[in-house]
């Protein structure tokens, strides 16, 4: 898996950087970020776990891809009723902040994920949006489509008989090393299903509490929507 997915560097993530503000007009993302919950079978140990709000067992699996919908970071096992910022504060990527990103690069992740310095959301939109906001909002929407038909290619994990936790893991991973291989080779046989983890997630936005990191977040968004704006 290291040699297949790996977290782009220097030229590369200028690369995927450059890509993404083709699709949308955002300068200086480096990844979409996205968790998608893989049902399972109701595991033999802590079974009301794995339960989640879509009334299922399962496991999220936290992904991370470029503009080409590789995959750059993936991270799984956490059970399915831990909520998406909950898993991102768990996962390595969350611990290894210092070392994946360079300075005045973010990623962008829908509103299951807090607004952070680094992790830049859509504005919640209440009716009250400005044309900025919704410009903004728009042009988001174009990136987080990239890592959604990304999750997930292979449906047999929509039918997953295995109940061994560690088998499941391997699995899924496993699937996501292919998804790699199958970019690379150009083979285009998607098979997809939907995973709207928006639209069912209660999770304050940045407004509610604008302080410390995500102060710094409200910031970068803002700035971000400004140019956005001289752009249209």
């Amino acid at each position: 898996m290291p040699s297949v997915i790996q977290w782009p560097r220097g030229a590369k993530a200028q690369e995927t950087s450059d890509a993404f503000g083709e699709i949308s007009g955002f300068l200086n993302v480096l990844w979409a970020v996205n968790g998608s919950h893989i049902p399972i079978k109701a595991p033999r140990e802590n079974p009301n776990a794995y339960y989640d709000r879509k009334k299922f067992h399962s496991v999220v699996l936290l992904a991370t891809c470029d503009a080409n919908l590789q995959f750059t970071y993936v991270w799984t096992a956490n059970p399915g009723s831990n909520h998406d910022a909950s898993v991102l504060r768990s996962s390595e990527l969350f611990v290894k902040l210092d070392d994946l990103f360079h300075p005045g690069f973010y990623l962008l992740g829908d509103s299951a994920f807090p607004l952070l310095g680094w992790l830049v959301i859509p504005f919640r939109d209440l009716s009250n949006l400005t044309r900025g906001q919704r410009l903004f909002n728009v042009c988001h929407s174009k990136i987080r489509q990239v890592i959604e038909r990304g999750l997930v290619r292979f449906r047999r994990l929509l039918r997953f008989d295995a109940c061994d936790m560690n088998l499941i893991v391997k699995t899924i991973l496993s699937a996501c090393v292919l998804h790699n291989i199958c970019i690379k080779m150009n083979v285009e046989n998607f098979n997809l299903f939907d995973d709207d983890n928006t639209d069912n997630h209660a999770c304050d936005n940045a407004e509610s509490r604008p302080s410390g990191y995500q102060m710094n977040g409200v910031r970068l968004r803002n700035d971000i929507m400004q140019h956005l704006v001289q752009l249209n």
